[in-house]
């Protein structure tokens, strides 16, 4: 990971601190002194925004969270840049300096055992096991609210769908009234029929029979 350019080594930052604060910067503050640049209007001048994401998780692992729901327990600075940065390498401290060992970092009794260091590891595993097993969970509790939304949402689709189904009934039975309606005022409109005259037809059938009876006479 990159450290950020200037006429200042390492040590001569760590040095700077020293003076500034009256006291030895633990990891986390080392590490973002070799990759950040304070800027003389405040603001922070990084590296690289990986540096300044990995010191923001360091920072939020510390730190003890304002949300009690949580549940979360802050970490040592120390253990927090571990379990950012992972664990060291033999014969190297990181943001230590080349300087620096196991034995100079941790004292006399941690460099030369390692019980104290693997008690950090583990604490720092168990908090990240705590902190999975919550989003778990979370993921769970989310899962089942999508599952519930969905049903609503399936619910009102058919309610939805019964709805327009009525909508085209009463269409419907609104179409058949209005043509129902208009068919009964045109019966009401129109002009009775003339009765058809038989009686003229009777008559020239009635002609017709007397030709017959005369022609018949003639005959005679």
């Amino acid at each position: 990971m990159p450290y950020r350019k200037g006429r200042k080594s390492h040590y001569q930052l760590k040095d700077d601190f020293r003076l500034a604060h009256d006291r030895e910067p633990n990891r986390v503050e080392i590490f973002k002194i070799g990759r950040c640049k304070e800027l003389p209007d405040g603001n922070e001048q990084w590296v690289n925004d990986e540096s300044r994401s990995r010191y923001e998780r360091m920072i939020q692992l510390s730190t003890p969270s304002l949300d009690s729901e949580s549940g979360s327990t802050p970490i040592s600075t120390e253990e927090a840049f571990v379990s950012v940065m992972g664990k060291d390498r033999s014969g190297r401290i990181r943001c230590g300096g080349s300087r620096e060992t196991r034995r100079t970092w941790y004292g006399t009794g941690e460099g030369s055992s390692s019980t104290d260091y693997q008690q950090q590891i583990n604490n720092i595993e168990n908090t990240l096991r705590m902190e999975v097993e919550e989003l778990r969970t979370e993921a769970r509790r989310r899962d089942l609210e999508m599952d519930e939304m969905r049903r609503e949402l399936e619910q009102l689709r058919k309610r939805e769908s019964e709805i327009d189904d009525l909508r085209r009934q009463m269409l419907q039975m609104s179409t058949f009234m209005t043509q129902f309606q208009t068919s009964q005022r045109f019966a009401a409109s129109a002009p009775p029929r003339a009765p058809e005259d038989d009686h003229v037809d009777t008559d020239a059938e009635g002609d017709d029979y007397d030709d017959d009876d005369d022609y018949d006479d003639d005959d005679d």
